[in-house]
């Protein structure tokens, strides 16, 4: 755990801001037993919340792709202020901050809690994302699901399994992003990396639509574009236009599938997957 989210977090609560264990005891100490999917969620209003690194800078994107009935409550986690690699982001999946970020959650009551990372979620393939969603729904009380779950969810909903990829990362994290994908059923028949490893948030959005035109190939069915700091809520619609294909990417599946395993079966939101279904979805584990 670390200080500045725990002492935000403690002062949330009354706690004195640098006894952080008496937070997490208040928790622990809980007998309240998990809702999870023993309770029935009013669909008229529902929390979704939102796990996002500290180096995100799209909250505005959360509201933007969710149904006006959701209110979008987003919560940081510290990401080190260094170029992201393969190796940081694998040894964030273990990071204490997620579990106390899941517990600061708990008391608005989310019908659903999103962990906001693509990286991160499929960093170790789908155990480490499982692992993920394991912390938050213990610590929440609450369904949970992360951004690289997420997408995979969108494909299936979709009906799509051959996919093109488009991310800003450095080369090697895009590899291990189609590997998580291929583990989850998918097939990545191309790939694109911006090889950008911080600072995608100031990416321009035309840089963006070119990136998933460059990664598209006829025989994807869809085009991914990854990373919750891609600005992408402006294009999604202009772009399955062009491609004549359905576009998902972190920030839309994010929601619309924190959304869909709330309980919400609407149809708002932007691009094709807003009006698709939760089916056919296969978590390996």
């Amino acid at each position: 755990m670390t200080g500045r989210l725990a002492q935000h977090c403690a002062c949330s609560v009354g706690f004195n801001k640098y006894d952080a264990g008496a937070w997490r005891r208040s928790f622990n100490s809980s007998t309240q037993p998990v809702r999870l999917a023993l309770e029935r969620i009013d669909m008229s209003t529902f929390r979704i919340g939102v796990i996002y690194p500290s180096d995100g800078t799209l909250d505005r994107e959360f509201w933007q792709f969710a149904p006006p009935e959701a209110t979008i409550h987003v919560t940081r986690v510290r990401f080190p202020e260094a170029p992201a690699t393969l190796e940081l982001v694998q040894g964030l999946v273990d990071d204490e901050d997620l579990d106390l970020a899941a517990e600061a959650l708990r008391p608005i009551r989310p019908a659903a809690v999103a962990y906001a990372c693509t990286s991160i979620s499929f960093a170790r393939g789908l155990s480490g994302d499982n692992s993920i969603k394991q912390k938050i729904e213990k610590g929440a009380d609450s369904r949970a699901t992360t951004t690289s779950s997420a997408i995979v969810a969108a494909c299936n909903a979709l009906g799509v399994k051959r996919i093109a990829i488009g991310a800003p990362y450095p080369a090697e994290i895009t590899s291990q992003f189609q590997k998580y994908l291929a583990e989850s059923g998918l097939e990545p028949m191309s790939s694109r990396s911006l090889g950008v490893a911080q600072a995608v948030g100031r990416i321009e959005t035309d840089r963006i639509f070119k990136l998933a035109q460059q990664a598209d190939t006829s025989e994807a069915e869809a085009v991914v574009l990854a990373c919750t700091d891609l600005n992408t809520y402006s294009i999604i619609s202009d772009l399955e236009q062009a491609l004549g294909k359905p576009v998902i990417t972190a920030n839309q599946a994010t929601i619309w599938h924190a959304c869909r395993i709330a309980g919400y079966d609407g149809t708002d939101g932007a691009g094709r997957l807003a009006r698709a279904p939760l089916r056919n979805l296969v978590t390996k584990e």
